[in-house]
């Protein structure tokens, strides 16, 4: 710029000095015309030079342009921290889960010594869901035993847990029967008693013993059995030789004197025989 300024006063003086003349003379009349024509010849000088100014610094920003920084987004997280921030320090590694019970799946290993925001207190104030950032910002509940709690907890929001979900359980159905009285079978001075057995269970019935007693005189009588036969009309009815699951049978056993109008208790077992082993006995309380 101080270049520009030299060569524009250096054209002004030689205008001046081509306007005025080389040789002395008298003090000369003041020429108007002489003296506008100078005078624009300057200041079209003057401009053209200015413009010339303007040309050269404008190139010199296109060669030369000026470096404008570019802002980088601000990375954020995938949650927001409460207002009052509140945070945990835990004093011992501890199991980050899905719920507050000691079955609900966990889903991180909290490190001791750490610091964690929380987002929320359960209904009890026991547990804390927080957010791991070590786990691409996972949530999950911490139990409150070795965390240690930085900030305002009355500000904190409460949130329910997930419950544990409620398992279902098939029913394993073992050996098992049912049996009912039926009646009495009178054949001259003999008595029977009847009774019907079903296998409810899911195993198969092999061997029977019957404990009957008369409760008004104490007599009793055991009666045992590898099949299960019924006693009809004086005569031995159908028999199986076992018993399997679903199946029934009824059973007739001779007890000693008359049994009518007398409370009668009977206590019947049913046995496998086989590998599987195992009895099962049934009582019931009966008056024929």
């Amino acid at each position: 710029m101080n270049k520009n300024k030299g060569i524009i006063s250096m054209a002004v003086i030689l205008l001046m000095l081509l306007a005025s003349g080389c040789t002395p003379t008298a003090a000369p009349t003041p020429d108007l015309a002489a003296t506008i024509a100078v005078n624009v010849a300057v200041e079209q000088t003057m401009a053209a030079l200015q413009t010339q100014t303007i040309l050269t610094e404008l190139a010199y920003q296109q060669m030369n342009p000026t470096e404008t920084p570019t802002l980088q987004p601000t990375a954020t997280s995938e949650y927001t921290a409460t207002p009052e921030n509140v945070t945990l320090t835990l004093s011992k590694d501890t199991y980050c889960r899905n719920g507050i019970f000691a079955k609900s799946p966990f889903v991180a290993l909290m490190s001791a010594g750490q610091t964690y925001d929380v987002l929320a207190i359960d209904p009890n104030n026991q547990a804390y869901y927080v957010v791991e950032p070590d786990h691409t910002f996972t949530y999950c509940w911490v139990w409150g035993e070795y965390a240690t709690v930085s900030g305002d907890k009355a500000s904190l929001p409460v949130y329910t847990p997930q419950p544990l979900p409620t398992p279902t359980y098939t029913a394993t159905v073992g050996p098992d029967f049912s049996v009912s009285y039926v009646g009495q079978q009178v054949c001259g001075a003999d008595y029977y008693l009847r009774f019907f057995i079903k296998n409810t269970g899911s195993k198969t019935w092999q061997s029977l013993l019957i404990n009957t007693t008369d409760n008004s005189n104490n007599a009793t009588t055991t009666y045992n059995n590898t099949v299960f036969v019924d006693y009809l009309n004086c005569a031995a009815g159908v028999s199986e030789s076992d018993l399997t699951p679903g199946e029934s049978s009824n059973v007739a056993v001779k007890i000693s004197g008359d049994p009518t109008g007398h409370s009668m208790t009977a206590t019947i077992v049913l046995c496998q025989t086989d590998a599987s082993g195992g009895c099962n006995p049934r009582t019931i309380t009966f008056t024929p």
